[in-house]
């Protein structure tokens, strides 16, 4: 049962991996595609060639790289499906699915060495050397080279506020500053608003369609730019800058805008966690949060038994989900190792319990992408609840750096509501901050 038996999810155009026709959705991501025709085999890895498949589905990791169309490398998780669309897995000989070189991991168990490997000798060091460079890399060269880049310059743009993220936070944010009646940019790097919302994780007091209210409230007198990802923030003159790129469809190359905003809030949540045990790099394991979100979005199924590896309300909501799916389920909060080679078989616990699976959804806080944030002198100690470093804000979210607030888990762990809220707080501080400059001015 790779799909839900929903009309919505019935596949209607083929594409191809490896030259084998598959059954996809046109406009769905290629990785969903794969996973629900139980493909979930995509690349090896560089060095020992070990199975690589997608895992956080957010475009966050690099476990789904393919060559799709001479061009290496793709994200799968980031390409729509469309009627003949060519993949090859890459990385491999001839295959992912039969590499050669996968022997690399087999006979080497206590790892490999290659700075010190065929140093015996001038003439062995040279063949070493050559070999390791053949294999080294992520696929082959593109068949032509990217497309160029826009000519001309970006022209900067002038906006009372711009807010970076679509989640849960960015949505509070947002909708504060609107109704606050700031002209606001919304930037969200996501295809859609919403971000763990859109996998179903609504507490209950969430009883507002917030995706919505947030973009109705900041379509009358701002924008919202889903498919756009902020590349940097840096500062002017005194005056802060954004550099944002949008990828829309149709787009030969993405599209770069130079943002001077009067006020930032960082929303921009965290990234996928691998889970903490030996062989978890297997395909099949896979992050929790995306996985929701491909149920709820595409109806996707990858697999037959899962595992949701965690600990607390939201491992009991997504083990849940999966149950009125009708994908068996079970809790696992923690594991030693996964079983399986090409793809996840299986749990082993500490205590030597084999928990049979051949999907491991991963559940857990976020490492919180503080990169933006420290670009601009934002503090980011580390945080023993996430195991990561968060910034570091007061009850407003306000960062101590002058025109720069931030809100949601990319300041720690915190579920859905309490996001929303921070979001909400950080939008209202940051519109009262736009108020006083411009009563000052």
């Amino acid at each position: 049962m790779p799909r839900l038996s929903d009309p919505r999810f019935t596949p209607d155009c083929t594409i191809r991996l490896d030259g084998t026709a598959i059954p996809a959705r046109t406009g769905e991501p290629l990785a969903l595609a794969l996973l629900a025709a139980d493909r979930p085999l995509l690349a090896r890895s560089h060095k020992y060639h070990r199975p690589r498949g997608p895992f956080c589905l957010t475009g966050t990791c690099h476990g789904c790289l393919v060559r799709v169309e001479g061009q290496p490398s793709v994200r799968s998780c980031r390409l729509a499906c469309r009627e003949g669309l060519e993949v090859a897995t890459q990385h491999a000989l001839p295959t992912a699915a039969a590499d050669l070189l996968g022997v690399i991991d087999l006979a080497t168990p206590g790892g490999l060495d290659h700075h010190h490997l065929g140093t015996s000798s001038q003439p062995v060091n040279r063949l070493v050397v050559a070999l390791s460079r053949r294999l080294a890399g992520m696929g082959r060269l593109p068949d032509e080279g990217p497309p160029a880049p826009a000519a001309d310059a970006p022209e900067v743009e002038p906006w009372e506020a711009l807010v970076i993220g679509g989640g849960p936070a960015g949505l509070g944010a947002a909708w504060a500053l609107a109704r606050a009646g700031r002209r606001v940019l919304l930037a969200e790097a996501e295809p859609r608003l919403g971000g763990r919302l859109r996998g179903g994780d609504r507490p209950e007091r969430l009883e507002v369609d917030w995706p919505r209210l947030a973009q109705q409230a900041v379509q009358a007198a701002g924008e919202v730019a889903c498919d756009t990802s902020a590349l940097g923030l840096w500062r002017d003159g005194g005056a802060p800058l954004a550099l944002l790129s949008a990828t829309r469809p149709g787009d030969a190359a993405p599209r770069l805008r130079l943002i001077r905003p009067g006020a930032i809030v960082l929303c921009p949540g965290g990234t996928a966690v691998p889970p903490l045990l030996e062989d978890g790099d297997r395909p099949g394991v896979l992050w929790g949060r995306g996985l929701a979100q491909a149920l709820a979005e595409h109806g996707t199924l990858p697999g037959r038994r899962a595992a949701v590896l965690g600990t607390g309300r939201e491992a009991h909501a997504l083990a849940d989900r999966l149950l009125q799916a009708g994908l068996p389920a079970v809790l696992v909060p923690a594991a030693a190792r996964a079983l399986g080679r090409g793809r996840v078989r299986g749990l082993l616990t500490a205590e030597g319990e084999r928990i049979p699976c051949d999907v491991v959804a991963v559940v857990g806080p976020p490492a919180p992408a503080t990169d933006l944030g420290r670009q601009l002198g934002a503090e980011a100690p580390f945080d023993p609840a996430v195991g990561a470093f968060a910034l570091r804000v007061d009850g407003a979210g306000a960062t101590g750096v002058p025109g720069l607030w931030a809100a949601g888990e990319v300041t720690g762990a915190m579920d859905a509501g309490r996001a929303i809220e921070a979001g909400h707080r950080a939008g209202e501080a940051a519109a009262a901050a736009l108020a006083r400059g411009a009563a000052h001015g």
